[in-house]
């Protein structure tokens, strides 16, 4: 069976529809990813891009863009013309069973493509994106990572599956991840990560609160995703306080750093949301103040809810959020089996039975 899985754009995109391609891969069945552009969708798919021949895996960049106001509309439109002649083009070729929608800018035109395809979306998100909202009309199923985002979609055939992680990720805690990162296993680990392509105000944020943690000066180390843009400057940050930290533009093997980490300072993107949860990690979580129905602040509200995360905002100081949480081990203990209580394990299989399931 041949199934297309439009899934580029963002990492929260991007690495969920990889998660769904391994399983349908391992069932024997041919993938092909539609993905942007994008830096981020090349560097993280470089392993299937580059070594395609043979595999059950292939990747297609889709030339389209997301929509960014009104200033954008002409090259958007332009752009999304071309890219739904593209995706008209692959259902002729490539003639999928299925087309799996994952959300952002790359799914929308492939399920208006999709011709004699079942016709499937997946939602990670407690508030659905632009795109999913549409493609959801004409969707044959919707698959929601969390069960706030069912009410959105109406009278239509819903399940909630979770959101999938990589295969990489489903594998547990490293054992020897410290030693891989190269940070020490005597201290506290704190995680700071902005998303896929790192955030500058997380950055600046954190850079600020440095001063107030001098006194855990050999007790924590930090691992920092910054960014390419930011991440010079992120490091001379810790080196003027006198902190350890590996900090890092990128990181591929996501399962290191999770694996050493004692506590995450992150947005509140779903694939990242979903990845703590695996892992069993208490997190500060801070929403972008600007994403798209404020779906971030509702993401961290599931986890904040059960006892999983802290909620801060960019109006509080997160010196003393990070301080207390350092201080208080029972705390961290319990934070971190509340959000493995939100742990779906098999997230990737539901989403391929139901791929199965709807195929032509």
């Amino acid at each position: 069976m041949r199934v297309l899985i439009a899934c580029g754009g963002t990492g929260g995109h991007l690495f969920p529809g990889l998660a769904v391609a391994e399983t349908l891969a391992a069932r024997r069945h041919e993938v092909k990813l539609l993905v942007s552009e994008k830096a981020v969708d090349q560097t993280a798919l470089a392993p299937w891009t580059t070594n395609s021949a043979g595999s059950a895996i292939t990747v297609q960049a889709l030339r389209a863009v997301g929509y960014s106001g009104s200033r954008g509309l002409m090259r958007f439109c332009g752009r999304f013309v071309q890219a739904l002649g593209d995706c008209s083009k692959l259902q002729r070729e490539f003639q999928p069973a299925a087309v799996l929608g994952m959300g952002g800018f790359t799914s929308a035109p492939a399920l208006l493509a999709a011709r004699g395809s079942g016709k499937l979306i997946h939602e990670s998100n407690a508030v659905p994106g632009k795109a999913n909202r549409w493609s959801g009309k004409v969707a044959d199923h919707i698959a929601v990572g969390l069960a706030d985002c069912a009410k959105f979609f109406g009278h239509k055939p819903v399940t909630v599956t979770g959101t999938p992680i990589r295969q990489a990720l489903r594998q547990g805690k490293v054992t020897d991840a410290h030693e891989r990162l190269g940070v020490a296993r005597d201290r506290l680990t704190v995680l700071v990560m902005g998303g896929s392509q790192g955030a500058h105000a997380i950055n600046e944020w954190m850079a600020a609160a440095l001063p107030e943690l001098k006194e855990w000066r050999g007790q924590t180390q930090f691992v920092h995703l910054s960014g390419a843009a930011d991440e010079a400057t992120v490091r001379a940050a810790y080196e003027r306080n006198g902190l350890d930290a590996k900090v890092m533009s990128f990181c591929r093997e996501m399962e290191l750093p999770y694996s050493a980490a004692d506590v995450v300072i992150t947005r509140a993107g779903a694939a990242s949301l979903t990845e703590l949860a695996a892992f069993g990690l208490p997190a500060l979580l801070i929403p972008y103040e600007h994403a798209a129905g404020n779906h971030q602040w509702h993401n961290a509200r599931v986890f904040e809810r059960v006892g999983a995360a802290r909620l801060v905002t960019q109006a509080q100081q997160l010196g003393p959020e990070l301080t207390a949480l350092l201080a208080d081990a029972g705390k961290r203990a319990g934070m971190a089996r509340a959000a493995h209580g939100l742990a779906v394990p098999d997230a990737a299989e539901r989403i391929a039975n139901l791929v199965e399931a709807y195929a032509n």
